[in-house]
């Protein structure tokens, strides 16, 4: 049985049609990228608490998979082991630095960053497990972010912890999926830094 490719069809028409057929191809539009970040973050205290325990903030750190802009999702009803990027939506940049730059604004909104020189704060270091959309459903889908927070001083690690806070979609698209994860970091982090104050230090 012969196979036949589109130049094959189209090589005796002449190279004429042959350039058309390519053009109309390459001619296609292509889908706008749309680029988010978390939005605005929660506005300060109106004065830090005096009872605030001054930290040092660690870099946030990820799997290699999140270590680019693409927003990922999940479909747990088909195959929940793949990571999937859109197409046509992204981040500004990896989730990872959007994440550290929203640990950071909110730790100094409270009043809890210490200077990195200070070593006798305690330093926070938050590594990030799980962040993407995950469809139960192709109507529903929520976001999942986990986290481990670690936190040091200068004998070591004085404690640690997991954090995983799931967020609902409402929508089941890639807005809806930016929304959840952008809240479910707030709620995340605020936990964290909620914890970080009340360990005692050794």
């Amino acid at each position: 049985m012969k196979t036949f490719s589109l130049l094959s069809l189209a090589r005796p028409l002449g190279g004429l049609t042959v350039a058309v057929l390519l053009a109309a191809c390459a001619g296609t539009p292509r889908q706008p990228t749309v680029s988010y970040d978390f939005g605005l973050p929660p506005a300060p205290a109106a004065a830090a608490s005096s009872t605030a325990k001054p930290l040092r903030i660690g870099e946030t750190g990820g799997p290699e998979w999140l270590d680019s802009p693409a927003l990922h999702y999940r479909l747990l009803y088909a195959q929940q082991q793949q990571a999937q990027p859109y197409a046509a939506n992204r981040w500004v940049m990896s989730p990872v630095r959007l994440f550290d730059e929203r640990l950071r604004t909110m730790a100094a909104n409270r009043g809890q960053v210490a200077a990195f020189g200070e070593v006798a704060q305690p330093l926070l270091k938050v590594d990030i497990v799980e962040f993407s959309q995950v469809f139960d459903s192709p109507a529903a889908s929520r976001a999942v972010v986990q986290v481990r927070a670690s936190l040091y001083q200068a004998r070591g690690l004085l404690a640690q912890r997991t954090f995983r806070h799931e967020q609902a979609a409402a929508t089941a698209d890639a807005p809806g999926g930016v929304a959840a994860l952008a809240q479910a970091s707030d709620v995340l982090i605020a936990q964290i830094l909620d914890w970080a104050a009340a360990q005692p230090a050794q």
